[in-house]
Protein backbone atom coordinates (compact mmCIF):
# COMPACT_ATOMS: atom_id res chain seq x y z
CA UNK A 1 0.00 0.00 0.00
CA UNK A 2 2.64 2.56 0.76
CA UNK A 3 4.53 1.34 -2.26
CA UNK A 4 1.03 2.67 -4.16
CA UNK A 5 1.38 5.62 -2.29
CA UNK A 6 5.12 6.72 -2.91
CA UNK A 7 4.62 6.62 -6.54
CA UNK A 8 1.67 8.21 -7.03
CA UNK A 9 3.24 11.33 -5.16
CA UNK A 10 6.93 10.81 -6.47
CA UNK A 11 5.96 10.60 -10.43
CA UNK A 12 4.47 14.23 -10.94
CA UNK A 13 7.69 14.95 -9.11
CA UNK A 14 9.66 13.18 -11.31
CA UNK A 15 8.09 14.41 -14.39
CA UNK A 16 8.64 18.05 -13.31
CA UNK A 17 12.31 17.36 -13.21
CA UNK A 18 12.31 15.67 -16.84
CA UNK A 19 10.56 18.98 -18.17
CA UNK A 20 12.77 21.52 -16.55
CA UNK A 21 15.87 19.57 -17.72
CA UNK A 22 14.43 19.63 -21.18
CA UNK A 23 13.92 23.17 -20.62
CA UNK A 24 17.52 23.89 -19.50
CA UNK A 25 18.86 21.81 -22.43
CA UNK A 26 17.41 23.72 -24.74
CA UNK A 27 19.59 26.96 -24.18
CA UNK A 28 22.29 25.02 -24.62
CA UNK A 29 24.67 26.36 -27.67
CA UNK A 30 25.43 23.88 -30.45
CA UNK A 31 28.72 21.50 -29.88
CA UNK A 32 31.22 22.10 -31.89
CA UNK A 33 34.06 19.92 -31.45
CA UNK A 34 37.58 21.02 -33.09
CA UNK A 35 39.49 19.13 -35.86
CA UNK A 36 41.38 16.64 -35.20
CA UNK A 37 39.84 14.74 -32.60
CA UNK A 38 38.69 10.70 -32.37
CA UNK A 39 34.85 10.33 -32.35
CA UNK A 40 35.14 9.18 -28.77
CA UNK A 41 37.14 12.95 -27.89
CA UNK A 42 34.51 14.67 -29.88
CA UNK A 43 31.70 12.83 -27.42
CA UNK A 44 33.96 14.09 -24.18
CA UNK A 45 34.66 17.59 -25.86
CA UNK A 46 30.97 17.94 -25.78
CA UNK A 47 30.22 17.02 -22.53
CA UNK A 48 32.74 18.95 -21.23
CA UNK A 49 30.93 21.88 -23.55
CA UNK A 50 27.97 21.33 -21.58
CA UNK A 51 29.34 21.70 -18.19
CA UNK A 52 31.36 24.53 -18.95
CA UNK A 53 27.60 26.21 -20.01
CA UNK A 54 25.81 24.98 -16.86
CA UNK A 55 28.91 26.56 -15.03
CA UNK A 56 28.37 29.69 -16.52
CA UNK A 57 24.67 30.01 -16.30
CA UNK A 58 25.38 29.04 -12.61
CA UNK A 59 27.56 31.99 -12.28
CA UNK A 60 24.30 34.27 -13.52
CA UNK A 61 25.64 34.94 -17.06
CA UNK A 62 22.14 35.26 -19.82
CA UNK A 63 23.41 33.36 -22.66
CA UNK A 64 20.05 33.42 -24.89
CA UNK A 65 21.20 36.56 -26.34
CA UNK A 66 23.39 36.78 -30.03
CA UNK A 67 26.14 38.63 -28.54
CA UNK A 68 26.92 37.15 -25.06
CA UNK A 69 30.55 37.44 -23.89
CA UNK A 70 31.62 36.51 -20.15
CA UNK A 71 34.89 37.14 -18.39
CA UNK A 72 37.90 35.75 -18.95
CA UNK A 73 38.48 34.18 -16.19
CA UNK A 74 34.67 32.69 -15.47
CA UNK A 75 35.31 30.63 -18.69
CA UNK A 76 38.78 29.54 -17.98
CA UNK A 77 37.41 28.07 -14.60
CA UNK A 78 34.12 26.66 -15.86
CA UNK A 79 36.24 24.57 -18.37
CA UNK A 80 38.75 23.67 -16.10
CA UNK A 81 35.58 22.29 -13.55
CA UNK A 82 34.38 20.88 -17.03
CA UNK A 83 37.63 19.01 -17.78
CA UNK A 84 37.61 17.94 -13.79
CA UNK A 85 33.75 16.74 -14.13
CA UNK A 86 34.89 14.62 -17.08
CA UNK A 87 37.85 13.09 -15.36
CA UNK A 88 35.84 12.29 -12.06
CA UNK A 89 33.54 10.58 -14.62
CA UNK A 90 35.60 8.75 -17.40
CA UNK A 91 38.76 8.07 -15.26
CA UNK A 92 41.15 9.69 -18.20
CA UNK A 93 41.42 12.16 -20.47
CA UNK A 94 43.56 11.46 -23.89
CA UNK A 95 46.28 14.02 -24.91
CA UNK A 96 44.44 14.98 -28.22
CA UNK A 97 41.72 16.27 -25.74
CA UNK A 98 43.60 17.96 -22.86
CA UNK A 99 45.35 20.05 -26.01
CA UNK A 100 42.34 21.31 -27.44
CA UNK A 101 40.16 21.75 -24.71
CA UNK A 102 41.37 21.71 -21.24
CA UNK A 103 44.70 23.39 -21.98
CA UNK A 104 43.64 26.82 -20.99
CA UNK A 105 47.46 28.02 -21.41
CA UNK A 106 46.60 27.84 -25.40
CA UNK A 107 44.30 30.52 -25.19
CA UNK A 108 46.98 33.18 -23.36
CA UNK A 109 48.99 32.25 -27.46
CA UNK A 110 49.44 35.03 -29.67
Amino acid sequence: MLKLIRSRYFRPVVGLGLLLTAVSVQALSECKAPNGLSADDQGHYCMIHTFRWACLLDKGYDMDKDNWTVMQWDYEECTIRGCDQLLQQTGALSEALFLKACNIAVFDRR
